[in-house]
C-alpha cells in the first residue's frame, strides 16, 4: 500500500481553486447573464417598436413599359437581396424633364419626349428606432438609393420620402 500522501491520486491537481478557476466561472457567469439580458429585454424592447411605414421611391427616366408594369397590389422586393420590402399601393407618373441650353444662353426645363418619372408608394412593416427605420435588414432613409423590383419590372430610385403609419 501506498504509505506517502503526496502520491495520493485526489491531491494530484493540489485540490485547490486558484486565480484561473475563478476567471473561468466568472467569464461563464458573464455570458449567460448577457444571454438572458438579450434575449429578454433587448429583442422585446425592438418587438414593441414595430410599425408600419409607407416611403416613397421616385424613379426617374424610364419608358413607358415600365410605367405600365407597376401595378398597385404588386409585391416589392430588393434586388440585391430579393427580400421583400413592401407592396405598391399607389403610383404617379409625371413626364422626365432635362435642363437643356437654349440659343440665348439660358437653360431651361424640356420634357423628354418617350421618358417618364415614376414616383412608388410602398407599405411595408418595419422595425421603427430613435436612430433608424428598418425592413429586414434594410435601412430605409430619404435620399439613399434603392434598387426594387416587381414580378415584372426592376429599377433603381432614391427614396423621396418615409412617413410612419
Amino acid at each position: 500500500m501506498n504509505a506517502n500522501p503526496k502520491n495520493h491520486p485526489k491531491d494530484a491537481g493540489g485540490g485547490r481553486f486558484n486565480l484561473v478557476d475563478a476567471a473561468v466561472v466568472a467569464l461563464v457567469l458573464a455570458l449567460a447573464a448577457a444571454g438572458v439580458y438579450k434575449f429578454f429585454f433587448v429583442n422585446r424592447g425592438l418587438a414593441l417598436q414595430n410599425a408600419v411605414i409607407e416611403y416613397k421611391v421616385l424613379i426617374e427616366n424610364v419608358r413607358y413599359p415600365t410605367v405600365e408594369g407597376a401595378k398597385e397590389g404588386q409585391t416589392v422586393k430588393d434586388v440585391q437581396t430579393n427580400a421583400v420590402i413592401g407592396t405598391l399601393v399607389a403610383k404617379e407618373t409625371s413626364p422626365y424633364r432635362q435642363a437643356v441650353p437654349t440659343l440665348d444662353g439660358r437653360v431651361v426645363l424640356a420634357e423628354v419626349p418617350e421618358k417618364y418619372n415614376l414616383l412608388l408608394t410602398i407599405r411595408s412593416p418595419a422595425v421603427v428606432t430613435e436612430n433608424n427605420i428598418t425592413i429586414g435588414n434594410k435601412e430605409i432613409k430619404i435620399g439613399a438609393q434603392i434598387q426594387v423590383k416587381t414580378n415584372v419590372i426592376s429599377c433603381t430610385g432614391t427614396v423621396f420620402g418615409v412617413e410612419v403609419k
